[in-house]
């Protein structure tokens, strides 16, 4: 075999590893079909379908099985899955798989910074995470700017709130937060 050949098929192998899915353990107990996100003083946590997430250091009892770091000041977006870190430029994505659940997770455009774009199930619910405050006359752009998100934890004074894009349901702002937000898988 060639050199050029070997190199090509290095490569492919390479790209190959880092498009196929990173398994998780699945746990132990029933799945719950719904989810919840609930926002901490810092961050938010987000259960679905035996998935826990922390995003920008929010704390949890139990170990959660991602934690997700918005971008800032020029560094992409950041998850950890145990002892593994990794960042997520523009536009790439990582995948993993619980049980028989899927999440992809997503460094996509935003106003100021990428944003994350998690995509649980077969497109059974999106939750888009903006790193960057964006002022609530914009809200109503986020359904078009992030087109399929059912979700969006925006960063508010300092804090993640919770904003259903789509649905004609009102923001969840101020005390209903300490509450978590419910949520279903979405018919599409």
């Amino acid at each position: 075999m060639g050199k050029a050949a070997m190199a090509a098929l290095v490569w492919w192998i390479c790209l190959a590893a880092q498009a196929a899915p990173l398994r998780l353990p699945a746990g132990k107990g029933p799945v719950a079909q719904g989810g919840f996100v609930t926002a901490a003083a810092q961050g938010a946590l987000i259960r679905y379908r035996g998935w826990l997430l922390a995003v920008d250091g929010a704390v949890s009892e139990e170990r959660p099985d991602v934690l997700l770091t918005s971008a800032d000041a020029g560094q992409a977006p950041r998850l950890q899955i145990g002892s593994m870190r990794r960042s997520l430029p523009l536009w790439s994505a990582f995948e993993l798989i619980k049980g028989s659940t899927r999440l992809r997770i997503t460094a996509l455009p935003g106003p100021e910074a990428p944003a994350l774009l998690l995509d649980f199930g077969e497109a059974d619910y999106r939750i888009v995470i903006p790193a960057a405050t964006i002022e609530r006359p914009a809200y109503s752009l986020l359904a078009q700017r992030f087109p399929g998100a059912d979700l969006a934890l925006l960063l508010q004074d300092g804090r993640r709130v919770m904003l259903p894009l789509g649905s004609g349901r009102a923001p969840v702002f101020g005390e209903e937060q300490a509450v978590p937000y419910r949520f279903a898988k979405v018919k599409r």
